[in-house]
């Protein structure tokens, strides 16, 4: 018995219209498309497929209605459900198609364009029930006398692209026969003995040789994809998408057509690898996998069937960076000849035979897609003028869907699908305004290295531009405590420092400074000179930190907490001409009485000293270019690093933190931030730059949330500067928040919670980044109610920052790679780059390029 025309099965979706002709076996394909419709809602809609044909001039409306509906009797796809199991096809022997038709001539034209837009929203927003059916839906829009639109609808389980294509040339065939114009077209192939010839091939030779192939391609698994997202990835995927289209002009699609027949590649074949390019630079991988679809209409015999047979091939492409695009096209044009050769192993098969960890939030193996559609043959409607639009899809399967439509000027419309959940629609622009770019540099020059070539658009190189326009004077000469200092002559009398119960004016504070500067003169201190700083956080430290700039020498400050041999590295390392301790931290670092100033025991050797700044002296005191401070990181590899930095880069560093988030006269910051942790440079000297106060923490209160609150409480504070640890430190210890406080974050990452609940209770929050290898901070940015996620900012005054890639060239917005920082006045810049981790350039956050730390307007230079 033929079981393709049995009938006997439990349910029949057309009983009460017209009886099941045959039964087929689903093919593999459609049985996974079936189970991923049974995820239910978007999940469905993702498989949507439609198509609009316009077509102008004296259109016979009835025989092109006749036309379309002769499809159904024409295509057994057409007419079929499936069963409940989703196993089988039920085909009806007939079915009428109903198509609706709008007379929209009384509109103008952009009315109709509008409701035309909206019909086609509507036909892919509704969803196809697979077992009552119908799967083909069809209607007619009169725009004008002479131009009809034709929308034509089906679910992807019983239509493909390929299909499309067939049915369009039909309908043309079709409505010239109904005319009398041509004659009847032949019948064409059935898609149930096209699944039957799919199915017979399951355990055959050709099957097995197929799965040898799949299965060595994959016999290790590629990284996992990552492209740039401006969104947190939900924990479950999300199929709501958006589609854009970005046209490829005929020339450039001419000269790519060339340069790919150099190395004997197809046109297909050479976008595609230019393709695997770009999503190497967008996502950072060596490899990446791309699902190209593959008609499988394409087994003998069975070119005319419309149903679904596509497959998506996986393709592994990687493209050598370090060659011309044309050392790679041949691999890719070996890989898609090899894949295209074993397409009929479905991808839903290859994935169960994979060892590949689940992850609910991702599309397996291959979550972009590229694909060069043929051009649809629309000779066969004679005299008419005929064009074809497929319609953007609200749901989609892949994170990324490109489907690369030619055109008749000989252009290629890309048309973009992409997952909103994922992606902004201005970055998916920007993406496919990089790959033209990237196509175009590879025409001009085949020769350059592949990974060398410029994606970056000229609209995105301005904005960056713009970002990174921070030139600002510095007045000539300045150094670190002269500035402080007039400060200090314009409000002698005001409070610069509390400190327990102790205020200190500006008077006395530079007064005390000034007896240290000339104390540390007499034993031999000058430019050049580093002292070591290792004093408790009391009253005396910061009139200490000032003596020793005064001086003409760098401080190096060494927090006697810190483990005597750290410390002992740190004194040696940075060769010490003096330290200045107290006799109770003198302990923490064994040193020399004869090169010590100690601050209790010395008292009175330096309450002799004058109050006023020593005389100047050319070749002892300080330059512009001498060392303010080195201070030590723990290095890349955990051993102390000391970093050195000037007198202009933390002049120019604290002109612009007052201005950017800026500290005026009337604040009081609280200071917190232990003396060898270089943020204590902002906390410490900001005030003193701008007239401010600064009510200084003791170490120990300073680790006590409790105790940091009462202080809070206890005083006018307006502003303070804490890593995200201090903050949570203060929030567990009850604080409830200050309205005039302005929070400064730094140090570490900014958690969105925290950021949320500083928003809560503070009366601004910022975000502050930067090596201490550029002076404390180089970006800041004000959290933004809503923002998608924590911006590390702008640059700063005199500060350029550039996003690079590993090859040194220049991300596009949006791009991951290594954060450079740099001066503004810098024309040559060298690579000076900060952490590691990985970063992106995005308009909210930092933009652009980088120098050496030495040769920075706001940098220092590395001692070890």
């Amino acid at each position: 018995m033929d079981t393709s025309t049995a009938t006997a099965v439990d349910y029949d979706p057309f009983a009460d219209a017209a009886p099941v002709a045959r039964v087929a076996p689903t093919t593999e394909a459609q049985r996974e498309i079936w189970l991923a419709c049974q995820l239910g809602g978007d999940a469905t809609l993702a498989y949507n497929e439609s198509i609009t044909l316009h077509l102008r001039g004296a259109v016979d409306l009835p025989a092109l209605t006749a036309a379309v509906r002769a499809l159904l009797d024409r295509h057994d796809a057409l007419r079929a459900t499936l069963s409940a199991d989703g196993e089988q096809l039920l085909i009806a022997e007939r079915l009428n198609l109903d198509i609706p038709t709008d007379d929209l001539r009384g509109l103008t034209a952009e009315q109709g364009d509008d409701a035309l837009k909206q019909t086609t929203a509507q036909a892919v927003a509704m969803p196809f029930d697979l077992q009552q059916g119908p799967l083909f839906r069809a209607r007619l829009l009169r725009l004008a006398d002479d131009h009809i639109a034709l929308l034509l609808s089906a679910h992807h389980i019983v239509c493909d692209g390929w299909s499309f294509g067939v049915l369009v040339d039909e309908i043309g065939a079709l409505y010239s026969a109904r005319k009398g114009e041509a004659p009847e077209p032949e019948a064409p192939a059935s898609f149930a003995s096209f699944a039957q010839a799919l199915s017979a091939r399951q355990g055959s030779a050709e099957h097995q040789a197929d799965e040898a192939y799949w299965l060595n391609r994959y016999a290790s698994i590629p990284a996992v994809l990552e492209l740039p997202c401006d969104h947190p990835r939900p924990a479950t995927r999300a199929f709501d998408s958006k589609r854009i289209d970005h046209v490829l002009p005929a020339n450039l699609v001419g000269a790519v057509r060339q340069l790919g027949a150099k190395s004997g590649a197809s046109l297909f074949s050479t976008l595609l690898c230019s393709f695997g390019a770009l999503l190497q630079r967008l996502s950072g991988n060596d490899e990446v996998v791309v699902g190209v679809p593959a008609a499988g209409q394409t087994l003998p015999g069975f070119e005319t069937v419309v149903g679904h047979g596509v497959n998506l091939l996986p393709l592994r492409l990687m493209p050598d960076p370090a060659a011309p695009l044309a050392q790679s096209l041949p691999a890719a044009q070996s890989a898609v000849l090899d894949a295209f050769e074993h397409q009929h192993y479905t991808f839903g098969t290859l994935l169960q035979k994979l060892l590949i960890e689940r992850d609910p939030s991702r599309v397996p193996l291959a979550p972009v897609m590229f694909n060069l559609d043929q051009a649809i043959d629309l000779r066969s409607f004679g005299h008419l003028q005929v064009s074809t639009v497929y319609n953007p899809r609200q749901a989609e399967n892949f994170e990324l869907s490109i489907n690369a439509v030619p055109m008749a000027d000989g252009g290629l419309r890309l048309e973009c699908q992409y997952a909103t959940a994922l992606f902004d629609e201005a970055t998916v622009r920007r993406w496919l305004a990089s790959y033209q770019a990237l196509l175009t540099h590879l025409c001009a020059a085949p020769d350059a290295a592949l990974g060398a070539i410029d994606i970056v658009t000229d609209s995105d190189r301005q904005q960056l531009a713009q970002l990174n326009a921070t030139s600002s004077p510095l007045p000539p000469g300045l150094l670190l405590h002269q500035l402080l200092h007039a400060q200090a002559t314009r409000t002698p009398d005001a409070t610069a420092q509390i400190c327990g119960a102790s205020p200190m004016s500006y008077a006395q504070l530079w007064a005390q400074a000034h007896r240290i500067a000339h104390t540390l003169r007499a034993r031999g201190v000058q430019r050049g000179s580093r002292v070591g700083l290792c004093l408790p956080r009391d009253a005396d430290m910061l009139p200490a930190l000032l003596g020793v700039l005064v001086a003409g020498a760098g401080y190096v400050p060494l927090d006697p907490s810190f483990p005597t041999s750290r410390l002992a590295d740190m004194a040696e390392d940075a060769d010490l001409a003096l330290l200045i301790a107290k006799s109770t931290s003198a302990g923490a670092l064994p040193w020399p009485r004869a090169q010590s100033l100690w601050l209790d025991s010395d008292a009175a050797e330096i309450a002799a000293q004058p109050d006023t700044p020593p005389a100047a002296e050319a070749q002892r005191d300080a330059t512009p270019d001498s060392l303010a401070y080195m201070i030590y990181t723990s290095g890349s590899t955990g051993k102390p690093k000391g970093v050195m930095l000037p007198h202009r880069a933390v002049v120019n560093f604290l002109l612009a933190v007052a201005q950017r988030p800026g500290l005026t006269s009337g604040d009081m910051l609280l200071a917190v931030t232990t003396l060898s942790f270089d943020i204590a440079v902002l906390e410490l000297l900001l005030p003193l730059a701008v007239g401010a106060t600064v009510l200084l923490a003791s170490r120990e209160q300073a680790a006590d949330g409790f105790a940091l609150r009462d202080l809070l409480q206890a005083h006018p504070v307006t502003a303070l500067q804490a890593t995200p640890s201090t903050w949570r430190l203060l929030f567990s210890a009850d604080w409830a928040g200050q309205s005039k406080l302005k929070a400064l974050v730094g140090g570490e990452p900014l958690p969105a919670d925290l950021a949320a609940q500083l928003q809560r209770s503070c009366d601004a929050v910022w975000n502050m980044y930067g090596p201490t290898e550029t002076t404390v901070w180089s970006t800041c940015w004000r959290v933004q109610d809503g923002a998608a996620g924590i911006a590390i900012g702008t640059p700063l005054a005199n500060t350029q920052v550039w996003v690079l890639d590993p090859r040194g060239n220049l991300c596009p917005i949006g791009v991951p790679g290594e954060i450079h920082i740099g001066g503004a006045s810098v024309a040559l810049p060298t690579l000076f780059p900060t952490n590691p981790a990985r970063a992106c350039t995005a308009l909210a956050t930092a933009a652009a390029g980088a120098t050496t730390a030495s040769s920075n307007t706001s940098g220092g230079s590395t001692s070890r």
